[in-house]
């Protein structure tokens, strides 16, 4: 079961992109080969890639494959170096937590203005739900990260002496 949570984020976003390639390539088989354009395919393929998306940023948080900027790590000297990535790593885990809450929020709030997609008559604050979802799923990924890190640090450490 544990397998499986762990790669709960990898299995959700490429079966997302799996099925917004799929719709998106029915989309052109109608409009290129059959010459009729359906109107709930384009839609249905942007909500799957924004899923996709925010359930992303979760595995790459997981695996560590988000973009940074080192110059001051790789330059800013020893403390730096040593201290710079926990400082990014509790502000990412600041920035998922309060994307959490306020996703939180909004999800409500469009869900009491019975907000529905035009082409699909889906209910939106279903779409919305992934903005809260991916971001607290990137902040517990982000808390292992520094508590592994942190790890590697004292292993490091008792190494060397």
């Amino acid at each position: 079961m544990l397998k499986l949570l762990d790669k709960f984020e990898e299995i959700t976003a490429s079966a997302l992109l799996a099925a917004m390639s799929v719709v998106i390539i029915v989309q052109v088989v109608f409009r290129y080969f059959i010459s009729y354009s359906l109107d709930w395919p384009e839609e249905l393929g942007r909500f799957l890639f924004i899923a996709s998306v925010f359930i992303g940023t979760s595995y790459a948080e997981q695996k560590g494959k988000h973009l940074s900027v080192t110059i001051l790590r790789s330059s800013g000297g020893a403390w730096c170096k040593k201290y710079l990535k926990y400082v990014a790593e509790i502000i990412t885990m600041l920035f998922g937590a309060l994307m959490t809450v306020w996703g939180v929020k909004m999800v409500f709030f469009v869900e009491s203005t019975n907000q529905v997609a035009p082409a699909l008559q889906f209910p939106m604050w279903m779409l919305y739900a992934v903005v809260p979802l991916g971001m607290f799923c990137m902040t517990i990924r982000s808390f292992q990260r520094l508590v592994a890190m942190k790890r590697n640090d004292a292993e490091s450490i008792v190494k060397r002496s």
